[in-house]
């Protein structure tokens, strides 16, 4: 008596299959309470669209803040995503991390919920299993750790959110039963298609998952059909009554490619029609000069992409500069590519010479998935800035989750269930454990950059960031080397350069750091960063007309550079030009209204030339972007001590103390005022905490002794 084999995956209540997907999407909740890390810091931390700029100029600018027609611009365009970012920062008042981690693990838990009605509306709503267990294991997949762990990947979430929705909303426009519900659910599959593309630009791939599903899934024809028809040379009768047959399809299509067009226009003219140029060593492949090498090393990082979804065990946070070497001649690494393309060529001829089989439709719908949604980052249309970034197989990653549970499905028929099922489990707590681990390691940059050591001990991307860590953390000498490490990997890394520049700055050694910068410079000349660093050597080794002259040059490729005002403003001051310097600083505050120092110096220089008035209108100004800078108080309180008004100037010493209580000079300095004022037991009380807090402060030292004296002398 023979066993028999069942012909299908296990079926799985809704409730229960909702409940396994919200509990395996919290495979990523280790990085719940993680910090600002890697990215974040220059998207969310640094970028101004984030805290103050107007809402408009979130329209204007691209991910990271640069406006979209600067030459630095990347041209990533994703204003909902930075909308989103700049909401938690409304909400709260601040920057805190923990905030956007709890929201980026809720999404993605909304989007695997999601990825359930989708995968069901994609195999014709009667494969219930396969969209579970292809759901489960999207949600559990380990090379999701970027997007969800990592605060940036919020773009990869949103997208892929409104995609999904604009597939269900695609759904609805093809079976609604009333008219006026078809028309309102393409127009909300349009709305979502165009706000997943402001999320990323990703989102504008949803409109050929639903060209594909309504073709394949809805109206039934295939890749066979389509061929045999247009070898069959129709005639101009059977052309019409093919267009008379199809034409609901059509008119579909037609609505979707011109929505795209349109939305693709939209997005290249706010661009201003130019390209994003990146360095070579963003993506070393795009810049060889032989096309067949170049396209070999492209299909080798397809190779790599696919093989991080087959095998998500070595992830990093950044491939480039060395941690994917370029083939340039026989290698055997060309072997895995060869096995890639007569895989994925098997595939296609399988698609095109097959008809009528449910197996073909759903395998043409998980290469659907698989492919399109990555075309944007696989260099055949135009060049990306990265070698591979795992953030980018985020949606992808749910057509080989398809495919995989389409051919275990397959299998079922000539392997035993239980065998399958018991694999299946595996390969689901071996992914929920590896995810587990990685999102603990997306917690802290130090985590991250050192995991990715064991990964990529070559790429001098990684010994850059973990110097930058460390060099952010205090530990200058362990910096150094790691610097010093990423240029031996790199001796033309520029970026490098420049921050070990910044060391040997800060340890005095400015010939070194000027010859650095002076390196950097020459490998990039529009390093508006160096030049601006290079200025500030110069100024300290009093080679002023070269200082001016560096910093002149880096507002010429960056104009709008707060900082470099600054400087421009301190070696104006050094110079006693003094109607300069507070040009330059009015220039560096008009830019970033909350650049302290940039206030501060204005307010000093106008009171020690004289123009009390001038300074305290400045401060005024001031305090209106930093209401609660101790600093600017601190600043006011002595104008006004000087001027004799005591209360007031009293006033803002206690505003500046509450903001900055362990600031022994704040104390010294409303002791004075108070000496000034005749209460005598007051200034003795603060010029006693000055003390307490800095024993060795000479001046509340001497002002204390000269009280003890007008006492004596009273007496």
């Amino acid at each position: 008596m023979s066993l028999k084999t069942s012909t299908s995956l296990p079926d799985v209540p809704l409730l229960f299959s909702l409940i396994i997907i919200v509990t395996l999407s919290l495979c990523f909740v280790n990085s719940y309470n993680g910090e600002f890390v890697f990215d974040d810091s220059e998207a969310i931390v640094h970028n101004e669209d984030v805290q103050t700029t107007p809402l408009i100029d979130v329209f204007k600018n691209d991910f990271w803040g640069t406006r979209l027609t600067y030459k630095q611009s990347h041209k990533s365009y994703r204003p909902f995503t930075i909308l989103s970012f700049r909401l938690h920062f409304w909400l709260r008042g601040s920057l805190i991390a923990q905030d956007y981690h709890i929201v980026n693990i809720i999404l993605h838990i909304i989007v695997s919920i999601l990825m359930l009605p989708v995968f069901n509306i994609l195999l014709g709503s009667r494969e219930r299993t396969i969209a579970f267990y292809a759901t489960a294991l999207f949600a559990v997949h380990p090379v999701h750790t970027e997007a969800v762990s990592g605060i940036v990947g919020r773009a990869e979430l949103l997208c892929a959110l409104f995609m999904w929705v604009s597939i269900i909303f695609y759904y609805y426009s093809i079976y609604a039963r009333r008219l006026v519900y078809r028309w309102f659910s393409m127009c909300g599959c349009i709305i979502s298609i165009a706000t997943a593309m402001l999320c990323k630009e990703t989102g504008i791939t949803a409109v050929g998952i639903c060209c594909i599903y309504d073709i394949i899934i809805v109206n039934k024809l295939f890749p066979y059909n389509i061929i045999s028809v247009i070898l069959l040379r129709p005639s101009y009768g059977q052309i019409k009554n093919f267009i008379w047959q199809r034409r609901k399809l059509l008119i579909r299509i037609f609505i979707l490619c011109a929505t795209s067009l349109i939305l693709i226009i939209s997005r290249f003219s706010i661009m201003g029609f130019k390209a994003p140029t990146f360095q070579p060593v963003d993506n070393p492949a795009s810049f060889m000069q032989n096309v067949f090498l170049r396209m070999l090393n492209y299909s080798y990082i397809y190779c790599l992409n696919v093989w991080l979804l087959i095998c998500p065990v070595w992830l990093c946070f950044d491939w480039s500069m060395g941690c994917i070497p370029l083939i340039t001649s026989i290698d055997n690494r060309i072997l895995f590519v060869l096995l890639f393309w007569l895989i994925l060529g098997t595939m296609f001829v399988y698609m095109f010479n097959s008809y009528q089989d449910e197996f073909l439709r759903h395998t043409i719908m998980g290469l659907t998935m698989l492919i399109i949604p990555f075309l944007p980052a696989s260099n055949i249309f135009f060049n990306v800035g990265f070698v591979l970034a795992e953030r980018t197989l985020y949606i992808p990653s749910a057509g080989y989750c398809l495919l995989l549970i389409i051919g275990l499905q397959k299998l079922y028929n000539r392997v035993s269930m239980q065998y399958l099922l018991l694999a299946y489990i595996t390969l689901i707590s071996l992914f929920f454990a590896r995810s587990w681990i990685r999102s603990e390691q997306w917690k802290t940059e130090t985590t991250l950059f050192r995991s990715a050591l064991h990964v990529c001990p070559l790429n001098a991307k990684v010994h850059y960031n973990i110097a930058k860590n460390a060099a952010d953390a205090g530990n200058a000498t362990f910096a150094q080397y790691e610097y010093e490490e990423a240029l031996k990997l790199n001796p033309t890394y520029a970026q490098a350069m420049n921050n070990l520049g910044n060391l040997r700055k800060d340890q005095g050694k400015y010939l070194e750091a000027e010859a650095l910068f002076k390196r950097a410079i020459e490998l990039q000349e529009d390093f508006a960063t160096a030049w601006m660093n290079l200025g500030i050597v110069l100024s300290a080794l009093k080679k002023y007309k070269e200082s001016e002259k560096s910093y002149l040059t880096a507002l010429s490729h960056r104009s709008k550079y707060p900082d470099c005002f600054y400087n421009l403003g301190v070696l104006y001051l050094e110079q006693k030009n003094y109607d300069k310097a507070l040009k330059a600083w009015e220039s560096a505050t008009r830019q970033r209204n909350t650049h302290r120092r940039a206030w501060t110096n204005m307010i000093l220089l106008l009171d020690d030339l004289g123009m009390r008035e001038d300074a305290l209108k400045i401060a005024n100004q001031a305090l209106q972007f930093l209401p609660h800078d101790a600093s600017v108080h601190f600043n006011i309180a002595n104008i006004l001590g000087k001027a004799g008004n005591f209360v007031e100037a009293e006033m803002h010493f206690k505003n500046a103390i509450s903001k900055n209580p362990r600031d022994a000079m704040f104390y010294t300095n409303l002791g004075v005022l108070y000496h000034r004022w005749n209460k005598l037991d007051e200034a003795e009380n603060m010029y006693k905490k000055a003390l307490e807090i800095k024993p060795e402060l000479n001046s509340a030292k001497e002002n204390l002794r000269k009280l003890y004296s007008l006492r004596s002398s009273i007496k």
